[in-house]
């Protein structure tokens, strides 16, 4: 069984942890704040656990990272640049700058044209291997999402041909 470590306990991160157990993998989800999951885990399949960054890296064999953009490098130094190491990150997070309002509901970004927070976060943990992916859809599309239509399409971009 596929293990999953998931990098954050926000909206984002429990979905994806939910919805990887429900599709079988085992998941734990690492944290600063473990009682913000106590109600989560008790909805939770056993194959559920919660515990720091660092132990959550450590357990993954594929990790997500689901944290706000600016706290993103940090929770990966957290996670351990060895538990990091050769595994693929799944990437969800998006530059947001949290001190402009959204302008004609655009938010703004404190990344620039010529530098974006994948390739900053590449650069913290060189040996791993990033993929952007569901940084473009609300957590209630993540995981089997359904529209009008049939199932949508999913923007997912990565610079590893594993």
């Amino acid at each position: 069984m596929k293990k999953i470590g998931i990098l954050g306990s926000g909206e984002v991160g429990k979905a994806l942890a939910t919805g990887f157990l429900k599709h079988g993998y085992s998941v734990k989800i690492g944290t600063a704040h473990p009682e913000k999951l106590d109600e989560w885990k008790s909805k939770a399949v056993t194959n559920a656990s919660v515990g720091s960054f660092s132990e959550a890296a450590a357990y993954g064999d594929i990790l997500v990272l689901a944290v706000k953009g600016k706290a993103a490098p940090d929770i990966l130094n957290q996670a351990g640049i060895n538990n990091l190491s050769g595994k693929t990150i799944i990437d969800t997070t998006n530059p947001i700058d949290e001190s402009k309002p959204p302008v004609n509901g655009v938010l703004s970004f404190y990344t620039d044209y010529n530098s974006s927070l994948l390739e900053q976060l590449q650069a913290v943990a060189k040996d791993a291997h990033f993929v952007k992916c569901f940084n473009s859809v609300g957590s209630s599309l993540m995981v089997n999402p359904q529209v009008k239509g049939g199932t949508p399409s999913m923007f997912i971009c990565g610079n590893n041909d594993n």
